[in-house]
């Protein structure tokens, strides 16, 4: 009795005690849920928070000596991040049902600033507003032309391994210029002339793995590979050599889609369905029109001007367009390449294909690649600055927005994944920058190749030294050079010297100076190493001022070394990809290892890109 009743009093005495200084009780925390500070229990806060930080890092360090249990999640100590988002835990066996790679032929990075108020929620918008933008992306190689863009998209490499050094070149063994797609060893199929060269395509001239072919070799060939676009090199280089399928555009009198016998001996049924259903002869006669007004245009050149090629027998570069009158002097359905209309032809296709082809139906990855050329032909024909060129792509924001409504439907919101990027980029038409003042011009090698040639007989005699001046490179007759006797690297020094003196050149680079590695740190030179190839590109490699180019008065092309050629858009979007933008430098080789790390699958056998951080942080 008389201890109950001293711990009564005592307990009294206490809380008189802390009434008195101000603590609250135990049980309740200062206002405001913070801790007061001061002492308690005798120890000071600062002495409290080491003994707390002290017990915390105890924890801790026994967690990690317990090896016998699966790992446990560190607890943070105080000045940690403990609110840091929740990752999820690491999960090497898991994919998404389908991976689509979509290359927008020609998009330059700018475009989607100019444009941007004229694009809808669902395309553009969507991807980069919830996907992750890579702002600073660019091609690490030149030249910058569809073949090698394509071919470096899918294989994480350059030009320097992969071997697709431009669209043509000249080949020392065949003595001829090639095309990157052509294969004489293929027929043609979609067609009734199996020999018509428009089907005779393939990725044979490409040296190294695709993403596609990796994902299909890593699980027993079970993953599919549909290829679809435009251009016979947009479908057949993306597809890579395991392709299930590869399949583009076929104009003329027929408008439909074809394919060449490296992928099949018949056309699969739901690509004959898609042709039987008259969509090119739809598009044609709905010819080419737009609702928006001359305000709408605010940011463009005026329409009709004269740095836009109008179409064969038209009479200028203006809206509407009668599609079906041109398109006798146009190629017949060919006209539709150079109008939205070629899009809407591949993204129809493109969606067919998810159906025709069950892709993204089970637990095993797919890949389906997208090659959008009407806005290379667009941007070639009307240059950058033009009314078309806006339109093609606000109607192509549209497109994006039918494409991914179908994926979510089809294969179903979070289960795919995407990325978005262009080939290469394009210059301003000189014409254009000149009008208003620009220090730009239009190349033309005029007698420069003429006097190599006469150089050269001057100095070892009346040969034929030069075999041929083919993507501002020429190609020395290497065979004949070592029957005489005659040193290369002095040959290519000789002549390097020479073209350095006509106007409109800005650097001449040789061989021997990519082979050595001497690029003394230059980035346009390390650019040019990238895409030359020492068994296949010429010998001396000449490259020109920044905004000139080497083409006719109206429209534009691209191929340069300069931002307006590889500074292009690299967007993700989809399963696993976090939200936001990054201005790390990236470059057009980094995005197949960047898709391999994501959806766990190998890297191409001959890539040289690396991961980009930014989209795989979780």
């Amino acid at each position: 009795m008389k201890l109950h009743l001293l711990t009564c009093l005592f307990a009294i005495a206490t809380l008189q005690a802390v009434a008195q200084i101000g603590l609250p009780p135990a049980s309740q925390n200062a206002k405001g849920g913070q801790t007061v500070k001061g002492k308690a229990n005798g120890y000071s806060a600062e002495q409290l928070d080491q003994k707390a930080r002290e017990t915390l890092d105890r924890k801790n360090q026994a967690a990690e000596r317990n090896t016998s249990k699966s790992p446990q999640t560190r607890i943070p100590t105080k000045g940690e991040s403990a609110k840091s988002p929740r990752q999820r835990p690491t999960n090497l066996g898991e994919h998404p049902k389908l991976v689509v790679g979509i290359t927008v032929d020609q998009m330059r990075m700018d475009y989607l600033y100019r444009y941007w108020d004229n694009f809808g929620d669902g395309g553009f918008k969507r991807l980069i507003q919830q996907g992750l933008v890579c702002g600073d992306h660019h091609f690490g190689y030149a030249p910058t032309y569809t073949g090698p863009g394509h071919a470096s998209i899918y294989t994480g490499t350059t030009p320097r391994l992969h071997g697709v050094i431009a669209n043509d070149w000249y080949d020392r063994n065949a003595g001829a210029s090639v095309y990157c797609a052509y294969d004489p060893n293929v027929e043609t199929v979609g067609l009734k002339n199996a020999g018509a060269r428009d089907g005779k395509m393939s990725s044979h001239r490409m040296k190294s793995s695709t993403l596609g072919d990796e994902m299909k070799i890593a699980t027993g060939m079970n993953a599919k590979v549909i290829a679809v676009s435009i251009k016979d090199r947009g479908a057949t280089l993306p597809g890579g050599h395991l392709a299930d399928g590869a399949y583009w555009f076929y104009g003329k009198d027929k408008g439909h889609f074809i394919t060449s016998s490296k992928y099949t001996d018949e056309l699969p049924s739901w690509v004959k369905k898609f042709n039987k259903r008259g969509h090119a002869e739809r598009h044609l006669n709905a010819g080419w029109r737009i609702k928006r007004t001359e305000k709408d245009f605010v940011q463009e050149w005026p329409d009709n001007n004269p740095f836009e090629q109008p179409f064969e027998g038209g009479a200028n570069a203006t809206f509407p367009y009668d599609l079906k009158s041109l398109s006798e002097a146009n190629g017949g359905y060919d006209i539709l390449k150079s109008t939205p209309h070629g899009n809407t032809l591949v993204i129809d296709l493109a969606v067919e294909a998810l159906a025709g082809e069950s892709l993204g139906v089970d637990a095993i990855t797919d890949l389906l690649a997208i090659s959008l050329s009407s806005t290379d032909y667009v941007g070639h024909q009307f240059g950058t600055n033009a009314w078309e060129t806006m339109e093609i792509y606000v109607h192509l924001d549209r497109l994006l927005k039918q494409l991914f409504n179908q994926l979510d439907s089809k294969v179903g919101n979070g289960n795919w994944m995407c990325w978005l990027t262009a080939d290469h980029g394009a210059a301003t038409p000189p014409s254009l920058a000149r009008s208003v003042g620009m220090p730009v011009d239009y190349w033309k090698p005029g007698n420069m190749i003429e006097d190599v040639k006469a150089d050269l007989k001057s100095e070892y005699g009346d040969e034929q030294w030069i075999l041929s001046y083919s993507n501002d490179q020429f190609f020395f007759n290497r065979p004949l050079m070592r029957e005489r006797g005659i040193d290369l690297d002095e040959a290519q020094r000789r002549i390097q010297l020479l073209c350095q003196q006509y106007e409109g050149v800005s650097m001449v680079i040789t061989g021997r100076d990519l082979t050595s590695g001497n690029t003394a740190g230059d980035p346009i030179v390390e650019k040019i190493r990238n895409g030359w190839s020492a068994n296949t590109s010429g010998d001396v490699i000449v490259v020109i001022q920044p905004g000139w180019i080497k083409y006719g008065l109206a429209g534009t092309t691209h191929g340069s070394p300069f931002p307006y050629d590889t500074h292009v858009p690299c967007i993700f979007y989809g399963w696993h990809v976090p939200k936001g933008i990054t201005y790390e430098r990236t470059y057009i080789q980094d995005i197949a290892p960047t898709v391999a790390a994501l959806i766990h699958s190998p890297m191409p056998n001959a890539c040289t890109g690396k991961p980009i951080q930014a989209v795989l942080k979780q």
